[in-house]
């Protein structure tokens, strides 16, 4: 009886074993990644103000001219919690109206709890960023499942930004289903 039973559990051991030592294939949408240049710069507001003072103006301005951006490039920039909710706006309208004559997509990140704080934060980020390409993790010649369609798929990217920070759109809406052609006015 013991023997019979070590038989059976013997091989179903080593099948447990052996499949521990198999790791899950990594999904395509995870193997593609952007390829960056980036470059940041620190700012401020002047002191409980949702202005910007004009030598820092001046001194963003040169650092996004010396970029030579162009509308496939992304500006990530935060925009610092001020004390009360009115000049987080306010905030946001001054540092549009600086990027406003540059091509590249502006994405703003700020804090949506518009609740009154004790002290304003004057420092935020401006983060530019070029994606130059979409690259791949599969090592080469990899016959790892996945990776030939991550290599397609990566090959069909028109716009590299899309994989650091996707564009804006419409929210899928499926086709309008047509009325049947009627029959009405034909003689039969």
């Amino acid at each position: 009886m013991i023997s019979k039973l070590r038989n059976l559990l013997m091989p179903l051991a080593a099948l447990v074993w052996l499949a521990g030592c198999v790791t899950p294939p990594i999904p395509v949408t995870e193997r593609i990644s952007p390829a960056t240049h980036e470059a940041v710069l620190n700012y401020r507001f002047q002191p409980c103000s949702p202005e910007i003072a004009a030598a820092e103006q001046a001194r963003i301005r040169k650092f996004l001219d010396s970029l030579g951006l162009t509308s496939q490039d992304i500006l990530v920039v935060s925009v610092p919690k001020h004390r009360l909710p009115q000049r987080d706006i306010e905030r946001r309208q001054t540092l549009e109206r600086i990027f406003a004559g540059y091509p590249a997509q502006v994405r703003f990140v700020q804090d949506r709890n518009f609740r009154e704080l004790t002290q304003s934060e004057p420092t935020g980020i401006i983060r530019a960023v070029r994606v130059h390409d979409v690259t791949v993790d599969c090592p080469t010649g990899s016959h790892e499942p996945g990776c030939t369609t991550a290599q397609n798929l990566a090959a069909m990217i028109a716009h590299p930004a899309d994989t650091f920070w996707p564009q804006k759109g419409a929210a899928y809406q499926p086709v309008p289903k047509t009325a049947p052609p009627t029959t009405a006015g034909v003689a039969p």
